[in-house]
């Protein structure tokens, strides 16, 4: 399945610098320093299938800084050598694909990457242009530990479970002490907002039991596998402030879509450490909750919609989205008022109870956020109609940001050949058996082929063995001999040099080996693999014609050598068949 992975990174002026109309994101890094990203980069290495195209969308807090950021990254994606296809998109890149895309659209702009909901409408816009069926949604403060996390991402989306479709995956988050609970200290001031008992009930519920997959309530924005048919249909809400995640899992539902969480698909997530006071984050949780729960109380019925209800979400989010909110809201806030006039911290006591105010006044939408959220909906789905007119035009301009061109056969090769003692630079056209194949025959070969190692005086096989794997000699001789009845000396049939190939014939005729390959020296050794060479060759009519023409020419020079052999010697004690094989 085509599958993109997206990775938002968000940086800033050297030295954290500020100023009225920047970006504001919780830990963007400043273009002076090296961030997180670096270290979730170096961490794909060990990821066994990297069959994906990787998309890092840079976001900088201010226009002024993209210029450096772009040189950064660049510098940091090509130092980590990534084994992937790797594309950088920037603000700037966004706006010549809107150049494009509205210049006769009057359409609603929908594309912005001015909040964190916007962005993770990019990381699936991106990839849906591109074609793909599967975005893999990442944050650049996680580290890859599981080598099999891809392949996980890919082995439901899509597919049946129990009558419906797996439209969205969720992974879910391990902490530094590779548990996936919060690391928070619960405190006298959560009594009423106990967001993180909700959590830990829902965490255990859903990610701590059987079976692997369940439906699931809640999602990570950092662990979360989308399908093509739910990008196209359902977009993030650009108007929630945080929390954007869990909520996209309840337009999701909205839209009657489904998100399961596998709970072996785990992720380290290594955030930097929070720079805002309690009081300033509980703000942030007021404004988020408070918008999700007017989501439901406002939302009416519509055709072919589904109803979503507070307990379907429960324990958590769906216990922040009952009637109660408001009376929790207050309540903690009191408390963590007192708490802090208690310490002392005059300023942050009037923080909290500003908190009080606005949650009466300003947290709650005054407008029909269901309403406006279907509204923005359909824009989005015009949007991406609106793209199919435009052919390759879109994918070229994203292409542009192209930083790394990723040839799994030359990565392939330059691993295969570290076993050896070659140059890495060796072309196998220069070996004579290949000189005639082109590239993407070459690439196939390739891949069903594997490095032998031998010392002088290892045999690849001896007479009566059954191989009929086909050999390149890439560097060292051997010989090809049999052995005399009677006599401790063998018969020197041939001597096979570097550049040469030999138990090609084997490859038709299946019979147990008459003569002995021994080596002479260190010897490195290309060996195909007979079984999927004949897949290979079954499917490919003009390879199995060169491979013919080889496997003829081969015979024909062995038999001329075979016979002037024969009529410059008297021992005729063996058949000339013996010769024939290797």
């Amino acid at each position: 399945m085509r599958t993109y992975m997206v990775i938002p990174t968000y940086w800033t002026g050297p030295n954290s610098e500020w100023e009225e109309g920047d970006k504001v994101f919780d830990h963007a890094t400043p273009v002076s320093e090296e961030g997180t990203l670096g270290r979730t980069l170096d961490s794909l290495h060990i990821l066994e299938d990297n069959e994906f195209t990787l998309v890092i969308i840079a976001i900088a807090t201010n226009k002024k800084y993209e210029k450096p950021m772009k040189e950064k990254l660049k510098k940091m994606l090509l130092k980590a050598d990534i084994p992937v296809d790797t594309i950088l998109f920037t603000e700037t890149t966004l706006t010549n694909i809107k150049k494009e895309l509205y210049k006769d659209y009057s359409g609603e702009d929908v594309l912005s990457l001015d909040n964190y909901a916007h962005i993770r409408n990019m990381c699936i816009f991106v990839p849906y242009i591109l074609d793909a069926e599967i975005a893999l949604l990442i944050d650049d403060d996680e580290v890859f530990e599981d080598p099999k996390f891809v392949t996980k991402a890919k082995e439901f989306i899509g597919k049946r479970f129990y009558g419906n479709t797996i439209d969205g995956v969720a992974g879910y988050y391990l902490n530094e002490d590779n548990e996936y609970y919060d690391k928070v200290n619960i405190v006298p001031w959560m009594t009423y907002w106990d967001r993180f008992g909700g959590k830990r009930e829902a965490f255990d519920k859903i990610i701590g039991s059987e079976p692997r997959l369940k439906k699931t309530p809640f999602a990570f924005g950092g662990a979360m596998v989308i399908h093509r048919n739910l990008m196209r249909i359902v977009p993030f809400d650009p108007r929630i402030t945080r929390g954007e995640d869990t909520d996209y899992v309840i337009n999701a539902r909205i839209f009657g879509f489904n998100f399961f969480l596998d709970n072996t698909l785990a992720i380290k997530h290594l955030p930097p450490s929070k720079k805002h006071p309690v009081w300033k984050r509980f703000r942030e949780d007021i404004f988020r909750f408070l918008y999700d729960k007017s989501k439901f109380d406002t939302q009416t019925y519509k055709t072919n919609l589904h109803e979503i209800k507070p307990e379907d979400f429960d324990p958590y989010p769906g216990s922040f989205m009952k009637p109660d909110l408001g009376d929790k809201i207050f309540k903690t806030n009191i408390i963590l008022a007192l708490n802090y006039l208690a310490d002392g911290d005059v300023e942050a006591c009037k923080g909290t109870i500003e908190n009080i105010y606005l949650a009466r006044y300003d947290a709650i939408p005054h407008y029909n956020t269901f309403e406006t959220y279907l509204s923005f909906q359909k824009e989005w789905r015009a949007t991406l109609e609106q793209t199919k007119s435009f052919g390759d035009t879109l994918k070229d301009i994203i292409k542009k940001g192209q930083i790394i061109k990723f040839d799994k056969y030359q990565i392939e090769k330059r691993k295969l050949l570290e076993k050896t003692s070659i140059h890495k630079n060796l072309h196998l056209r220069q070996i004579e058996m290949f000189k005639n194949f082109t590239k993407k025959e070459l690439r196939s070969i390739f891949f069903i082929s594997e490095i032998i190692n031998l010392i002088r005086g290892e045999y690849v096989f001896k007479a009566g063995d059954m191989d009929s794997n086909v050999y390149v000699v890439l560097q060292g001789t051997l010989d090809v001999i049999k052995e005399r009845k009677n006599s401790d000396n063998d018969i020197l049939v041939s001597k096979i040099e570097p550049g040469d190939h030999f138990n090609e014939t084997s490859i038709f005729f299946g019979a147990k080996h008459k003569v002995s390959v021994i080596a002479t020296s260190d010897v490195d050794l290309l060996k195909v693999n007979n079984k999927e060479f004949l897949k290979l060759l079954k499917d490919n009519c003009e390879l199995s014609a060169k491979l013919l023409w080889i496997v003829s020419k081969k015979l024909s020079e062995r038999l001329m050598h075979t016979t002037q052999k024969f009529s410059d010697t008297k021992d005729q004690s063996s058949d000339v068949s013996d010769h024939m094989e290797s």
